[in-house]
């Protein structure tokens, strides 16, 4: 009778034990997905020192990043990043998403940087997100979820001109412009023509392209073939762009004796357009003399 109390107790210390190490290595697991959480806790100037720190290019050519640049460029208490990253996407067809940039706004803390886009697709979302990184040198390491990236810090990276201008390269004491080179780096050529000005459009996501009353949104498919011959059916935000100058309005004319002192109507060019039930000769005012 005691020994089967015993033997009973003792099996059932034995499950217990086994159901709290089972309940540690889930929680174990779970933890593992959040990254430190120690840098929520960090106050601002130190945010702000931490992303300051990592202001820059990095490069690889292996791994998920191929190239990203953080800048210094202010969105709120967030700065504008860019990254031209492979999605992991493989498929037997074309057109084939299996590489995509990605533009949007990042913070640090001392030990994690999280990187956000309002535009992004869906097959690039589980890139973004909390990292923990280690800067050691010129190397920045970015891990995530098991796995870990290192990246090469350069003077710049470009895939075309106008990422370099957001770079705050420093540039000869001359007129002229960004080129982006075979090796995606940035180079300044002196001429007589000015940088090409950033458009202020350009970074926006689709909520402010659509609040700004000089830009617009441009849609399309949202992955082509790399000769643009093939494309996905569905239609998405792919940029912010400047909206075209409005066209001035013109003046409908019958004669040149109803348009201003400096203006001719082109209906005396034998122009003749039908208005209503009745065949006239109607033109527009332009400005000068009519040749």
């Amino acid at each position: 009778m005691v020994r089967n109390v015993m033997l009973r107790f003792s099996f059932l210390a034995a499950f217990a034990a086994l159901s709290s190490s089972v309940v540690v290595g889930c929680a174990a697991d779970t933890s593992a997905e959040d990254v430190d959480a120690s840098d929520e806790n960090t106050d601002e100037a130190e945010l702000t020192a931490a992303g300051k720190a990592l202001v820059g290019a990095y490069v690889d050519d292996s791994g998920t990043f191929k190239g990203l640049v953080l800048t210094n460029d202010k969105v709120g208490q967030a700065a504008k990043f860019f990254a031209d990253v492979d999605t992991g996407v493989r498929c037997i067809t074309t057109p084939c998403p299996s590489a995509a940039r990605i533009e949007g706004t990042f913070t640090a803390g001392t030990k994690t940087i999280t990187l956000r886009s309002a535009n992004a697709p869906a097959h690039v979302q589980h890139i973004l997100g909390k990292y923990k990184y280690v800067r050691q040198g010129d190397k920045l390491t970015l891990m995530k979820s098991g796995t870990s990236q290192s990246l090469s810090r350069e003077v710049s990276y470009c895939a075309e001109a106008n990422d370099c201008y957001a770079q705050a390269l420093i540039v000869p004491a001359c007129m002229g412009q960004f080129f982006c080179g075979a090796e995606k780096t940035c180079s300044w050529s002196c001429a007589a023509w000015p940088p090409v000005p950033v458009s202020p459009c350009k970074g926006l996501d689709l909520a402010q392209c659509q609040a700004s009353p000089i830009c617009q949104p441009k849609w399309g498919p949202s992955s082509c073939s790399p000769d643009g011959r093939i494309c996905t059916k569905d239609i998405a935000f792919k940029s912010c762009e400047d909206k075209p100058a409005p066209q001035p309005t013109k003046t409908k004319c019958f004669s040149s004796g109803s348009c201003a002192a400096d203006e001719y109507c082109t209906t005396e060019d034998g122009v003749c357009n039908s208005s209503g039930m009745l065949a006239v000769c109607s033109g527009f005012c332009e400005k000068g003399a009519r040749n």
